[in-house]
C-alpha cells in the first residue's frame, strides 16, 4: 500500500540514491545475490564503508572481535543484513543536509539500539533488523519539515520535549498541510526502506488502532509497539525523547495489546531491556 503526500514533499530536497545502493537492490532481486560484486561496490564508497564499520561493530551486533572490512562483513552477516545496513547508512548520508540533523543521528542511534533489543525481548528477534530502522529514521519528518520551515515552526519544535512530539501534530497541518510521521513515511518509501517500517512511522502515534494497523503491513503494529517501548527506555538516557504523559496515555493501548495482566508487568519488560547489556 503506497502512501500519498502533498506538494511540501515536493519541495524537499531528498537527492538520489547513490551507486552502490542502487547495485545492491538489484542484487537483491536475484535468487543469489552476488557478494562479492556487493563488497566491492561498498568498499567503493568511502562514506558508506566508514557508516557500515561503524554499525556492524556496534553493540547492536555484539561482537567479541572487531570487523575491519566489508569483505568480512559481507561473510559474516550475510546479504540480508549488510543489505539493511547499506540502506540506513545511505539513507543517513542523504538526510545530513536537512538542519539539526546532528543532534537527531546522535538521538536515533540511542532508539535505534534501545528497539533492536525490545524485539528480542517481546521474542520478535525477526524484526531487530527493522526495529533498528525505525529507531533510527521514526522522526526523521521533523529535520525535513525544519529545512522548509519559518520561526513559527521553530518556537514549536523548542516546546515539543516538554509537551510531547504527539502534539505538534495540529499545528503541522496548519502550518503544511502534512505532519512530520506522514513526511517520514514518505522519505523512507521513497528509499525502498521495508513497507512495515514506512507504515509505523506513518502510524507511529496510532496508539488507538494499534488492532486494525496489520491492514498496512502484518509487522506494523508490533513495530510501532516495539517503537515505544524503546522509547520509554531510551528516555533513562534523553528526557527529550517521550514525556511522561505520553508514556501514560499510552500503557493500557500497550498492556492490552501485549495481553500483560497490568502496567507493572509492562515497566517490567522495559526493565528486561536494560538487562540486555
Amino acid at each position: 500500500m503506497q502512501i500519498e503526500g502533498n506538494d511540501i514533499v515536493d519541495k524537499l530536497v531528498i537527492p538520489p540514491q547513490p551507486e552502490v545502493l542502487r547495485v545492491v537492490v538489484a542484487e537483491s532481486r536475484k535468487e543469489d545475490p552476488d557478494l562479492g560484486k556487493i563488497s566491492r561496490h561498498i568498499s567503493g564508497d568511502a562514506s558508506i564503508t566508514g557508516g557500515v564499520l561503524q554499525i556492524v561493530n556496534s553493540p547492536l551486533f555484539r561482537r567479541t572481535r572487531e570487523i575491519s572490512s566489508i569483505q568480512q562483513a559481507v561473510t559474516l552477516l550475510g546479504f540480508t543484513r549488510i543489505y539493511a545496513i547499506v540502506r540506513t547508512v545511505a539513507l543517513r548520508n542523504a538526510m545530513s543536509q536537512y538542519p539539526g540533523m546532528e543532534a537527531f543521528w546522535r538521538r536515533g542511534v540511542h532508539v535505534a539500539e534501545s528497539a533492536a533489543r525490545v524485539a528480542s525481548v517481546i521474542e520478535r528477534s525477526d524484526l531487530v533488523d527493522e526495529a533498528h530502522l525505525l529507531g533510527l529514521f521514526h522522526m526523521v519528518g521533523i529535520p525535513a519539515l525544519s529545512s522548509l520551515a519559518g520561526e513559527e515552526y521553530f518556537s514549536l519544535l523548542k516546546s515539543a520535549p516538554a509537551k510531547g512530539w504527539s502534539k505538534l501534530l495540529p499545528d503541522e497541518m496548519r502550518l503544511f498541510g502534512i505532519h512530520h510521521p506522514r513526511v517520514g513515511a514518505l522519505i523512507t518509501q521513497r528509499w525502498h526502506i521495508p513497507s512495515s517500517v514506512v507504515h509505523a512511522i506513518d502510524h507511529q502515534y496510532a496508539m488507538d488502532q494499534l488492532t486494525h494497523l496489520d491492514v498496512f503491513h502484518a509487522d506494523t503494529a508490533d513495530l510501532v509497539v516495539i517503537l515505544k517501548l524503546a522509547l520509554r527506555f531510551a528516555t533513562t538516557v534523553d528526557a527529550s525523547l517521550m514525556t511522561y504523559a505520553e508514556w501514560s496515555a499510552w500503557s493500557e493501548q500497550l498492556v492490552d495489546y501485549l495481553a500483560l495482566p497490568d502496567p507493572a508487568a509492562l515497566d517490567a519488560l522495559v526493565d528486561e531491556v536494560a538487562a540486555q547489556d
